[in-house]
């Protein structure tokens, strides 16, 4: 029978574990990280090693100390896989819960298996460490004992640069759209003239800051073809203004969800209805292209970012016209330029204005037909509706 002072390393390691797991839950950056890395890259090769190699002649304490290290970095991403496959997944909760059983399932073992042993055969961790004399060392050892640091020194750098500098995730927003029962499916498809339909709508975002976002509504690429509804908390439906549900600021990893009603206003087979996904970020190699009411054409490319686009203008009627192109900017016009384009010509011309978030409104003679939103195109979806 063994004493505590014969297993305190595994006694120590299970509580100081079962002290990191809530301090790893609840606490974020640097701090979980700093907390969070014994329990990684040590305590779960550690522990196996103690399983495996209960006898004190089995390894040196070197070797022990850099398998601790080698097999953590090999079993934790095999719990991960392990994880993957069943409904929870890989997720911090998950992940630690499976690490700390694989620390008390090994220390357990550890325990049994130094239990059999004589006092002179089982491994121990003294209290007081003596270090071996560097002289008293092999060339193979003082190698080793080199490599070794070297590494140690190499990781903890590793670990400094990329908490110093670290890699910004992926930058996306997921738009989605589910049927009445919250599902990818059950959308409706057939719908009586006069007869409201649901679908929600779902905003996350992924793109490492604060944005902004709207959702235009369109049926065949008309917004006037419909009305649109958003179903409030309290379950009144409210009309929306031009079909666009101005969704406000999400921080990074927020959600938004929201049960949209709509209505077409014109008969029809396989129509589009459109749902258009606009962000507030600068507007890079973005084109406004619409056909205005006297039948002529327009096209603007914009890049926010340089302060610079192109403008194209197709006249297709027999007079000429006159153009007048606005760039507004926190309400005020910044830039103003005018056009003539004479009757079947078509005009291409460079534009040039202050870098920033712009809207954009095209005047022909003195009627406003063209007014920007000034939100980026970000995503689009759309279902076939009858």
């Amino acid at each position: 029978m063994k004493s505590t002072s014969q297993v305190w390393d595994l006694i120590a390691i299970l509580v100081v574990s079962l002290i990191l797991v809530p301090a790893v839950l609840f606490t974020s950056g640097v701090l979980r990280i700093v907390l969070g890395l014994p329990f990684l890259l040590f305590f779960p090769g550690y522990t196996l090693i103690a399983a495996l190699f209960p006898r004190k002649a089995s390894l040196g304490g070197i070797e022990r100390i850099a398998l601790s290290f080698g097999l953590s970095i090999a079993v934790v991403p095999l719990i991960g896989l392990i994880l993957n496959y069943t409904p929870w997944g890989i997720r911090v909760s998950p992940v630690l819960f499976s690490i700390i059983v694989f620390i008390v399932a090994m220390c357990g073992v550890a325990w049994y298996r130094r239990g059999r042993l004589t006092d002179s055969d089982r491994f121990t961790v003294p209290f007081k460490i003596k270090f071996p004399s560097w002289q008293g060392q092999s060339r193979l050892d003082k190698v080793l004992s080199i490599v070794l640091i070297v590494a140690i020194v190499g990781a903890i750098g590793t670990l400094g640069y990329v908490i110093a500098k670290p890699k910004v995730g992926e930058k996306f927003t997921e738009f989605y759209i589910l049927g009445p029962q919250g599902k990818a499916e059950g959308y409706p498809t057939n719908i009586k003239m006069g007869e409201k339909a649901e679908v929600i709508l779902g905003i996350v975002n992924h793109e490492q800051e604060e944005t902004s976002y709207q959702v235009k509504m369109m049926l065949d690429g008309v917004e006037t073809g419909l009305k649109v509804w958003l179903q409030e908390e309290d379950e009144q439906l409210s009309l929306i203004d031009d079909n666009t549900v101005r969704i406000g600021t999400l921080a990074n990893e927020d959600k938004w969800e929201g049960s949209l009603f709509f209505e077409p206003l014109k008969v029809g087979e396989g129509q589009k209805l459109e749902f258009l996904l606009f962000s507030t970020k600068p507007r890079e190699n973005q084109h406004i292209s619409s056909q205005l009411e006297s039948g002529n054409f327009v096209d603007i490319k914009i890049d926010e970012a340089e302060g610079e686009g192109e403008i194209s203008l197709e006249n297709k009627s027999g007079i000429t016209c006159n153009y007048r192109l606005e760039v507004w900017q926190q309400g005020t016009v910044q830039r103003e330029m005018s056009f003539t384009v004479a009757g079947g010509e078509k005009l291409e011309q460079e534009i040039q204005y202050p870098p920033g978030k712009s809207i954009f409104q095209l005047y022909e003679g003195d009627e406003l037909v063209l007014k920007d939103s000034g939100a980026k195109l970000a995503l689009h979806l759309w279902l076939d509706v009858s």
